[in-house]
């Protein structure tokens, strides 16, 4: 089971989320306010990184592209061991990219 890296708690699998542009990406969000979004061929993470701000400020992304980084929001991004069912850090075999997971908190 995986877990939030902001509260460790147990968060659900990637559901499939429709922005309001119209396409399709796979997240969610964990009971402690996180939302997060899966990028499974880690070749996405721009497009991760505007769904996971979309998500976060429900859909608005001027208020979203208003807001700084480590200031109002809080992001990481983690690889994810689809073996072990594990997140990390570390990049895939001979440096490619490996499913990632990238998570944002707001700060009050």
């Amino acid at each position: 089971m995986l877990r939030c890296p902001f509260c460790d708690n147990p968060i659900e699998d990637p559901q499939e989320i429709m922005s309001r542009f119209g396409n399709t990406f796979s997240g969610g969000r964990c009971a402690c306010g996180a939302v997060y979004v899966y990028d499974r061929s880690g070749h996405n993470m721009g497009d991760a990184y505007v769904d996971v701000l979309n998500l976060a400020y429900d859909g608005d992304l001027d208020n979203a592209w208003s807001k700084t980084p480590d200031e109002d929001y809080e992001i990481l991004e983690l690889t994810y061991n689809t073996r072990r069912h594990k997140f990390g850090r570390e990049t895939g075999s001979r440096g490619r990219p490996s499913p990632s997971f990238l998570f944002v908190r707001l700060k009050k």
